[in-house]
């Protein structure tokens, strides 16, 4: 049987010894952490493994990756408020991005410039479905009462926008007109829905994040 070094793991800068046949894999790691954090009133807040920051997917995707097979995992904690100021404030500076971008693109659709439509497209739906995780955490984050606000976060925006679900079913609807290379409907769909729904999640995080620094 070949021989695998013994894990790094540090917590907040601080190395951490686990009995790792206690914890096989990466997910089975990441959510002890998770619990461990949790007891201490905080919450993990970003993880690296061998130098390298993951996202959510992607821990998703190595959930079972047995953990001698890592040379080194860093997780960071910060507190449930610290945690979602910072989510807040990325969310709202890239809502900011995307709407510049998804504008730039249904401009170059209706001008007839499809060339450089469709390079602009491209990383706009990357960053689209990146903002629309992170929408979604967030809202489920507070419903749930993991990111606990005082008062109410809807004084200042009206009524709470739609669920991801319902943003889902429009990126569907791009997608599919995307397909058909039908790029009038993407430009409808873009300017008249896209930008709303973006525009209403801008309204609701920044309530929350008003919210959040009361």
């Amino acid at each position: 049987m070949a021989y695998l070094p013994s894990m790094r793991l540090l917590i907040d800068g601080i190395d951490v010894s686990w009995d790792l046949s206690l914890l096989r894999t990466f997910g089975e790691l990441v959510e002890e952490a998770g619990r461990r954090a949790a007891a201490g009133g905080r919450v993990v807040s970003r993880v690296m493994v061998d130098g390298r920051e993951i996202s959510t997917r992607l821990e998703r995707e190595m959930a079972m990756r047995p953990s001698g097979e890592i040379g080194e995992i860093q997780i960071a904690t910060t507190t449930p408020p610290a945690l979602l100021r910072e989510a807040l404030d990325g969310a709202l500076d890239l809502s900011v991005a995307i709407l510049r971008d998804v504008q730039s693109v249904a401009v170059s659709i209706r001008s007839g410039d499809i060339s450089a439509a469709r390079s602009l497209y491209v990383s706009c739906i990357e960053s689209l479905a990146t903002f629309f995780q992170l929408a979604g955490a967030v809202f489920n984050g507070v419903q749930s009462g993991a990111f606990p606000l005082p008062g109410t976060v809807t004084s200042g925006a009206g009524e709470l926008p739609s669920p991801p679900s319902s943003t889902a079913e429009i990126l569907q609807r791009l997608l599919a007109a995307q397909k058909a290379e039908d790029w009038g409907a993407m430009a409808v769909l873009l300017e008249g829905e896209i930008i709303h729904n973006l525009r209403e999640w801008s309204s609701f995080f920044s309530a929350m994040r008003g919210s959040a620094a009361g």
